[in-house]
């Protein structure tokens, strides 16, 4: 009889674990859910091949952030973006809060040079993306002036 009453706390235990280990898993795969800067990864938009679609991809293409094989998913306010990305042309430190993505002054020439290195296309690269397990924003580089702070739009 004693046995049987130890069943339900097996259970209990292995799900209270299982649910530790996801929520790990989503905060280390995307460091920028948590406060403070973090190290992102860079990326050159390819302009000529990524698309803008009319509805997101189905259900397991939103789980993994992927289009297709080698586009990755963005949602950007209501556009919907299939992006194929050049790089990693490197990393920059950035923050999130309050629907931001926040990037550092002192970042900013770092993101200058990447921008200026793509040589992915023929055309001079006019958006980067920062990586933080998936796509977390989009920085046009037109809007990379001076050494000023750089605040956008994260993507959901």
């Amino acid at each position: 009889m004693a046995k049987r009453r130890r069943w339900p706390w097996v259970v209990g235990l292995v799900v209270v674990v299982a649910l530790g280990a996801g929520a790990a898993f989503l905060l280390v795969r995307d460091p920028l859910t948590l406060p403070g800067d973090h190290e992102v990864d860079v990326y050159a938009v390819n302009d000529d091949i990524s698309t803008e679609v009319s509805e997101p991809p189905g259900l397991f293409g939103r789980a993994l952030g992927m289009c297709d094989a080698d586009t990755y998913y963005a949602k950007d306010g209501d556009r919907h973006l299939c992006l194929v990305l050049n790089g990693p042309l490197g990393t920059v430190r950035a923050s999130r809060a309050d629907g931001q993505v926040k990037v550092a002054g002192d970042q900013v020439a770092k993101l200058k040079t990447m921008a200026a290195q793509d040589t992915g296309t023929p055309k001079p690269t006019t958006t980067l993306v920062l990586m933080s397990g998936g796509p977390a924003a989009l920085i046009p580089v037109a809007g990379l002036s001076g050494d000023a702070a750089v605040s956008v739009p994260a993507l959901g």
